[in-house]
């Protein structure tokens, strides 16, 4: 169990990013998912697929994104750079039921992947935007640590 809401669990927390830092980073999380219509959940992870922080309440969802996330993440960089498309910016799934958007951001502490679910009410422009703002405060996040 986490012993702050929205964060992951010790053994799951890079090693140079510190408690006071992951707290913040779960604060910025909630703000987005808070500020930003039809934002269900938004997970960070390691880009090994670890849980950094999460808006889920639980913890073995949130793992269970995070591997799924770093997963991903990886494809599509083998991807863009088997097309010769250099590093991809952010991989976008849309469903019936809403979009998933996964973005990579980073971090003095190793590269992370910012995963947000959405219902069919987000507008994808405003989540885009919120989601490279969010990504933003994350780098300077791990930066200021």
């Amino acid at each position: 169990m986490n012993s702050i809401p929205g964060t992951a669990a010790a053994g799951h927390v890079p090693s140079s990013l510190r408690l006071v830092t992951i707290a913040r980073l779960a604060d910025i999380l909630a703000e987005l998912q808070r500020e930003t219509p039809g934002v269900l959940s938004a997970t960070l992870a390691s880009a090994d697929g670890l849980t950094v922080a999460s808006t889920l309440s639980s913890s073995q969802d949130a793992d269970k994104l995070s591997a799924m996330s770093g997963s991903l993440s990886a494809l599509a960089g083998a991807m863009t750079r088997e097309a010769g498309h250099g590093t991809p910016e952010r991989l976008i799934l849309e469903s019936s039921h809403g979009h998933i958007v996964t973005l990579s951001v980073p971090a003095a502490s190793g590269d992370l992947v910012l995963t947000v679910v959405t219902n069919q009410s987000s507008l994808l422009g405003k989540l885009l935007w919120s989601c490279r703002s969010t990504a933003d405060l994350v780098t300077a996040a791990c930066a200021a640590q």
